[in-house]
């Protein structure tokens, strides 16, 4: 994935190098418009697929299953704030407590409590 987006980098220089040329080149200034916009969504797009990669990499070492992460919250505050507050503020507590833990494995927590 490092390669990737070292490669991705690459093109996108050489599209703004070519943006920068185009004046005296035969292409006209949009396909090198393209190339940084495509360059940049492509790495943007993976970075997001990293993160979550990342984060149910994390999950999966330090708790496995639902019932491992119940053990390790709160499940009276989480409760009394799901009751409270609403689901929602209930997820964020849970996101807040362990940063790296994937949403939807968060929002089942909140409703299995």
């Amino acid at each position: 994935m490092r390669v990737s987006r070292i490669v991705l980098w690459g093109v996108g220089l050489v599209a703004l190098a070519g943006v920068f040329f185009s004046l005296q080149s035969g292409l006209p200034k949009a396909v090198w418009i393209l190339c940084i916009v495509l360059a940049e969504g492509r790495s943007a797009w993976q970075t997001r697929g990293g993160r979550r990669a990342e984060q149910r990499d994390w999950y999966a070492a330090n708790f496995g299953s639902i019932d491992a992460l119940r053990q390790a919250t709160d499940e009276p505050g989480l409760h009394r704030i799901r009751d409270e507050k609403g689901a929602a503020n209930a997820v964020r507590e849970v996101k807040r407590q362990h940063p790296k833990l994937p949403l939807d494995v968060a929002v089942t927590l909140v409703k299995a409590l």
